[in-house]
């Protein structure tokens, strides 16, 4: 392909390819760069297309034209509310130019990242802990205050909520699908779908109407890490998506920041692996943007090791409260806890009763210090 300007005959014949099954990466571009202009690849011969594709992607490729045309695709695109950019155009992200098996095109609907502005993505377990939601509604929220745009993949769990959390201070967040975008998935994250319409963009490498099937996740995570200037791992088991985006982030030089957890947790068994490894170790938001900013701005006296030893940990008691809410609440932790191990763990000249610890829960909840988490369990609210 040359390097002329591309025309919007050539963008529409380009969405019809990455719209085609598995030419959305280094196989549509190696095929797009065979010819002069992607409008030739539409009038190629059969016996042509043979000597330029393997079998099976010259059966899709013939598959594809038998069932929709460059029209219908763009009819498709544009009736979805949603706009097709591709590797060719200015407006293509810079930060993914450079990847590993970089997209032939994206689809998105809304905005795409600013190339400008720092973008973190915040990844890990669609069933996370107390803990893992609040560090993640925590840094979600942090990230959106200070401008910074927070990628991630609009999942359950820590995606979800460091997104809508990021969105609630003001700030921006793109979800990456594992479907069209045109598709919600999950499903019940529809609230923040429309969300990311409004204060960012639904991205994805998949054609309008694509399901959100299994086999699609993987190769969308590279385009989660690929957004990124740096990646924060909440919360992950040893085996699990998460770690295959880790993988990927490494793999295209982003740098990794993981939170740690309890060893006895399985939801930290990897958070605490990659530190183990090497990874950045996440104390808390200050630090990290900190950290995030001076490494964007490539200072080479910053000293990551000095501002971590400097680390004194977070204000542990919410000022107001009282002697007995107090010792109430310095009990509490972000797993949760009954009252009868709460009545076991206080630390009081005078001990409590059942009743006593549920009149001062009650209390605590009530000043937003607590929360009942399930029938009988409670956390603290940081």
């Amino acid at each position: 392909m040359n390097n002329a300007t591309l025309t919007p005959e050539d963008s529409a014949v380009l969405a019809w390819l990455c719209s085609v099954k598995n030419f959305n990466g280094s196989l549509g571009m190696r095929f797009i760069n065979s010819v002069n202009e992607p409008s030739d690849i539409i009038n190629l011969s059969e016996d042509k297309l043979k000597n330029m594709l393997p079998p099976a992607a010259l059966k899709a490729f013939l598959k594809a034209k038998k069932e929709s045309s460059v029209n219908e695709i763009q009819d498709t695109i544009l009736r979805c509310g949603a706009s097709f950019v591709s590797f060719f155009d200015s407006a293509y992200p810079e930060h993914l130019k450079n990847i590993p098996d970089a997209p032939l095109g994206i689809f998105y609907r809304g905005k795409l990242p600013s190339d400008s502005t720092p973008s973190v993505a915040v990844i890990g377990a669609r069933s996370c802990s107390e803990y893992g939601a609040h560090v993640a509604a925590e840094l979600g929220s942090y990230l959106g205050n200070m401008g910074i745009q927070v990628i991630s993949g609009m999942a359950y769990g820590i995606d979800g909520i460091s997104q809508s959390a990021a969105i609630k201070a003001g700030g921006t967040s793109f979800g990456v699908l594992g479907s069209g975008v045109d598709v919600c998935y999950p499903p019940s994250n529809r609230s923040l779908y429309d969300s990311l319409l409004i204060n960012g963009g639904i991205i994805s490498t998949y054609a309008m109407g694509e399901p959100a099937i299994a086999a699609n996740f993987p190769p969308r995570n590279r385009i989660v890490s690929g957004l990124a200037d740096a990646v924060v791992v909440v919360e992950a088991r040893q085996k699990s998506g998460t770690m295959i985006t880790v993988d990927m982030a490494l793999e295209q030089g982003r740098e990794v920041y993981t939170v740690p957890g309890r060893i006895t947790d399985r939801l930290s068994d990897g958070c605490n692996g990659l530190i183990g490894q090497g990874a950045f170790i996440y104390l808390s938001p200050e630090i990290f943007v900190t950290e995030l900013l001076e490494s964007l701005d490539g200072n080479p006296l910053f000293n990551k090791d000095r501002l971590h030893r400097s680390f004194n940990g977070s204000e542990a008691m919410p000022p107001g409260l009282s002697d007995d809410q107090a010792a109430v609440y310095s009990v509490l932790s972000l797993s949760p806890m009954s009252i009868e191990e709460i009545c076991e763990k206080i630390v009081s000249p005078v001990s409590f009763t059942y009743s006593q610890v549920s009149m001062i829960l009650m209390q605590l909840m009530l000043g937003n210090h607590a929360k009942q988490v399930s029938q009988g369990c409670f956390t603290k609210i940081l």
